[in-house]
């Protein structure tokens, strides 16, 4: 993977943010603070767009598990809309976060209804050592629906850790807490979540260690559509290349060597000069990229303003 020059991360932090297509996805005027608030660390925590420099640490994560990976080339349109995809996922992320609880409550019903309909057993030549051929797999498989809800929560927090920091660790603890509201929404059973950041990591480590979740075949099928879509314009590739670099950079070494993604030192000793960069440059770029507009309107909500302007 080639390490980016200082030109290519100028290009990526002036880059536009992914704004859904269809505007701002929460509408709702009612002042309810919704699964968080304004009070919580996730609020805050996600108000970062900086974030967006590591978000697909979540996908490429999810995808190492090869009957997550498996469920996305059988049942999504990962390859052939890979950008609307993404678009969706951001979405059903900000809702959650920002929405009302009857948005968040909404859409988390909608992913379920999809995830209804994903079964199957994973194909010849796509398993790991732990995970073979013929495997069933279901949406609604509760180990399965962890290790997502993992991926998300764990990389939210990583990406804080390197483009923004300053998140104290009763913080954090307290962020892994709070998202047990979305586990429920999404059918994961509280027995099987964590009380703080470090048993969430002990348990992501162990997935990864243990070998179920490595990445085969299919996870790298995933894995080249998530790190190479198809672009608009041969203008953007700098900047996607550096977003992969901030990405990949992540990620657990065992899930990067099954990806088949060259890393040396001198990678990362650049990913860790890239994340000291951004995080002295963080208080002078320009405001759309140190505050999300979605958090400013779910403020506004929450404050009656909307309801004000709309009187």
């Amino acid at each position: 993977m080639r390490i980016p020059t200082r030109a290519d991360l100028a290009s990526l932090l002036r880059s536009p943010l992914p704004v859904p297509s269809r505007g701002l996805p929460i509408t709702d005027t009612a002042p309810d603070p919704g699964l968080f608030g304004p009070g919580s660390v996730t609020w805050r925590v996600m108000a970062e767009p900086l974030l967006m420099l590591g978000a697909g640490r979540a996908l490429l994560m999810q995808a190492a598990h090869p009957l997550v990976a498996e469920g996305a080339i059988e049942h999504s349109t990962y390859a052939s809309d890979p950008f609307g995809r993404f678009e969706r996922t951001v979405e059903w992320v900000t809702v959650v976060c920002f929405g009302t609880t009857a948005e968040a409550r909404r859409v988390s019903r909608h992913v379920n209804r999809l995830h209804g309909e994903v079964r199957g057993s994973l194909a010849r030549g796509h398993g790991n050592t732990r995970v073979r051929a013929r495997t069933a797999y279901s949406g609604k498989d509760a180990g399965l629906l962890l290790w997502v809800h993992a991926t998300f929560v764990d990389t939210m927090l990583a990406s804080h850790d390197a483009f923004v920091g300053g998140l104290s660790a009763a913080d954090a603890d307290r962020f892994v807490r709070e998202w047990h509201a979305v586990a429920a929404l999404m059918g994961v059973p509280a027995s099987m979540l964590w009380s703080d950041r470090a048993a969430l990591s002990a348990y992501v480590e162990e997935q990864v260690r243990s070998g179920l979740v490595l990445p085969g075949a299919g996870s790298r099928l995933v894995a080249q559509t998530i790190l190479n879509p198809p672009l608009s314009s041969a203008r953007l590739r700098p900047a996607f290349a550096a977003l992969n670099f901030t990405t990949v950079g992540l990620l657990p070494a065992a899930v990067r060597r099954g990806y088949d993604i060259g890393w040396t030192p001198a990678h990362s000793a650049a990913h860790a000069a890239i994340r000291l960069s951004v995080r002295r440059m963080r208080p002078t770029l320009p405001a759309r990229m140190r505050t999300s507009p979605v958090y400013d309107r779910a403020m506004d909500r929450t404050l009656g303003r909307l309801r004000a302007e709309s009187a």
